[in-house]
């Protein structure tokens, strides 16, 4: 193989594949990229460790054609060095790559057959999803943080994607908490499917590093393929050019019936400023033990307008080896006075995804479930969050 191509194409194209290396493989092998000449002067740059797979083609003149797979950490660290320009790539039959930059520049590599490298999967579609750049990104955003982190309860590490009457939801849950993004199929955003019911758990992980390469101001659409054990995501369909594809297994298994959970009747409501909720949280979780992460909150009334109690959220953390804090936040209150505690960084997680001026937080006595919501996108998202016991 002997290829030559510009030192952009290579940092970009390399950036972009080396997200789906994992250290956790022991293999080798599989911490490097496959370069693969293609038949009209690509190199189809591909890299996997057999859970996820990221594959991008980058321009380049061909002198040999062939394939060979090079160690990704020596090799983007080396070309990231290099100024721009042309930089040639070539590999012999015993897998040596020697590297060259405009004839000043000469280094060796010790690389790996591309025979002894897993192939970018071909997979039979069962549902074909189109979906916006953005929507898909504001989703993955507003739903994988509640995702755990459990590796015994593989179902709960992974995000579902499930076919309703109304159109799409998308869930993620730890057990203790659950967000929920509804999207509804218009425009741009469509399922096709072999049947009307469907739904499938993507592991955490494939979707982080998909949210990395996706744009929250990109229209474009992002197509998504679902296979039997596999899905793959495509990128920038319109061209050949800059088209990325992301593949992931998919995680078997049944996951739980979340719609259980959420509450339909509430004794209090809250609608308290986002920004101001925000940043009061982070601050008084500076006061908070990491081990507990609790704090506690509580309803005062001041006054009535309008069939709502203008009144206060109080929040209070308490840490015996730290001090004491307090914070009181002007809101609007409907029902009745309620004292409730939380793990904090719970909290903290969905106002960091919240991106409406106002939130609402419906709840019930002090051990059920609470729902946490921007206002005016009430329909599309919520968060579902268990109170912990006070002391």
């Amino acid at each position: 193989m002997k290829v030559i191509c510009s030192q952009k194409s290579l940092v970009n194209g390399t950036q972009i594949v080396q997200k789906a290396i994992s250290t956790k493989l022991g293999l080798p092998i599989y911490s490097g990229i496959l370069f693969e000449v293609t038949s009209d002067n690509r190199i189809h740059l591909f890299s996997t460790d057999l859970e996820i797979g990221i594959d991008y083609y980058i321009p380049a003149q061909v002198v040999e054609g062939g394939a060979i797979v090079i160690p990704s950490k020596i090799f983007s660290d080396l070309i990231r060095k290099f100024p721009e320009g042309n930089i040639e790539i070539e590999a012999d039959k015993d897998s040596i790559i020697y590297i060259k930059e405009e004839d000043l520049s000469n280094y060796k590599i010790l690389g790996f057959s591309a025979d002894d490298f897993s192939p970018f999967p071909e997979i039979q579609s069962k549902v074909k999803i189109r979906l916006t750049h953005k929507i898909l990104k504001d989703t993955i955003q507003e739903v994988i943080f509640a995702s755990s982190r459990d590796e015994n309860r593989s179902f709960l590490n992974g995000i579902l994607f499930k076919r309703t009457e109304k159109g799409l939801e998308v869930a993620a849950t730890d057990s203790h908490r659950l967000a929920l993004k509804k999207i509804k199929l218009t425009g741009k955003n469509t399922i096709e499917a072999v049947d009307s019911q469907f739904e499938v758990i993507i592991p955490q992980r494939a979707l982080s590093e998909l949210f990395k390469l996706l744009n929250f101001e990109d229209e474009s659409i992002v197509e998504i393929d679902i296979g039997e054990k596999q899905i793959i995501f495509v990128l920038n369909l319109e061209g050949e050019k800059n088209k990325i594809r992301l593949f992931s297994r998919i995680i078997d298994g049944q996951y739980p019936d979340y719609h259980q959970i959420i509450p339909q009747q509430f004794k209090t409501t809250i609608k308290i400023d986002t920004e101001e909720f925000r940043q009061k949280m982070e601050r008084i979780i500076l006061f908070v033990k990491e081990d507990l992460n609790t704090i506690k909150m509580e309803t005062h009334l001041y006054g009535e307008s309008k069939g709502e109690d203008r009144g206060e959220l109080i929040i209070k953390a308490k840490t015996p080896d730290i001090g004491d804090a307090c914070e009181q936040i002007p809101c609007l209150i409907e029902g009745e006075y309620i004292e409730i505690a939380f793990n904090s960084r719970y909290i903290t997680d969905v106002l960091r995804v919240i991106k409406t001026d106002q939130t609402e937080i419906k709840l019930n006595e002090n051990l059920n479930p609470v729902i946490i919501r921007p206002i005016e996108k009430e329909e599309q998202y919520g968060y579902v969050l268990m109170p912990v016991r006070m002391d």
